[in-house]
């Protein structure tokens, strides 16, 4: 049977989905996360491995297309050849995440998408299939409106509260009650010992905040929401389409949080034409979709 095959490999699970030529699904399965850094290069290989006898047992893979954050990282796409050679794949391609988001959320139209998890990128797919981007480096110089940023932030106010010249917030005690990190030695214990995911963790004390209406966690949340919606605009001016849909991508926006409803309004006001939508299809889906279009393109 010809099919094509999609992975989403993502930092906590890897998703692969493989449709008929049809369009039928004819498997889906998830497996563990898709990156030799948290799980080690011999399960990563592993996956790979298991992943390539799935998609023998199931036929004739006509494409493959897998979406992965870190494909700059020649270490993961020499594994990815190494086994993938050896099993006898040979038709398939690996492209950055946000590509097969931007895919799937859109239903492979173009438009833009925002992403705000524990970091954060916006970007956008042209008619004519070009990416544009903005965002997307890094919680160090970047990751603004992530749940890394509002962490910072948050950590940031907690701290010049403590040193007397910052305004009040309910934050640290949000932060004692919440984390049990009681004082200034804890804290940066804490902060200086984490990784980025642990840090963006403590993200929830400034939605408590916000329902609290702490005015330290809104203006958290505006300034984060207005640094993102700069993004999209910028995104949005290499556009020309009278209506354009942005689609709201990540933990932060999928669900009715207060940087999702703060984003929103913002945009509405900044830029009448961009209409704020729910992803029409998960990042696999995108990445099916992807497989599809490029061997029909080879084919041509």
């Amino acid at each position: 049977m010809d099919f094509f095959a999609g992975i989403d490999g993502g930092g906590t699970k890897t998703t692969l989905l493989c449709r008929d030529v049809s369009g039928n699904k004819i498997f889906s399965k998830v497996f563990d996360a898709f990156n030799f850094n948290s799980i080690g290069e011999a399960a990563f290989k592993n996956l790979l491995s298991d992943i390539a006898d799935i998609l023998n047992n199931l036929g004739h893979c006509l494409k493959l297309c897998i979406g992965a954050a870190g494909i700059s990282n020649q270490r993961m796409v020499s594994l990815i050849d190494e086994i993938f050679e050896m099993k006898g794949i040979r038709a398939y391609e690996v492209l950055g995440d946000h590509e097969i988001a931007l895919e799937g959320a859109l239903g492979g139209r173009s438009g833009l998408a925002v992403i705000a998890g524990t970091g954060s990128i916006c970007f956008g797919k042209k008619a004519d299939g070009s990416i544009i981007r903005a965002g997307g480096w890094g919680h160090i110089i970047g990751d603004e409106g992530s749940a890394y940023a509002l962490a910072r932030d948050a950590f940031k106010a907690i701290a010049s509260a403590y040193d007397g010249y910052g305004e009040k917030t309910v934050l640290a005690d949000l932060l004692k009650d919440r984390f049990s990190l009681n004082n200034r030695s804890e804290i940066i214990e804490y902060v200086y010992s984490s990784n980025k995911a642990d840090i963006a963790k403590i993200s929830i004390i400034v939605d408590v905040a916000v329902a609290l209406n702490d005015r330290v966690a809104i203006k958290i949340i505006d300034n984060n929401a207005n640094a993102l919606a700069r993004q999209i605009c910028a995104v949005a001016e290499n556009f020309e389409d009278t209506v354009l849909d942005v689609a709201l991508l990540g933990g932060l926006l999928a669900k009715d949080t207060p940087l999702r409803k703060r984003l929103v309004d913002v945009l509405e006001t900044l830029n009448s034409r961009l209409n704020c939508i729910a992803p029409e299809n998960s990042a696999a889906e995108g990445a099916v979709m992807l497989a599809r279009k490029r061997y029909v393109k080879e084919e041509e």
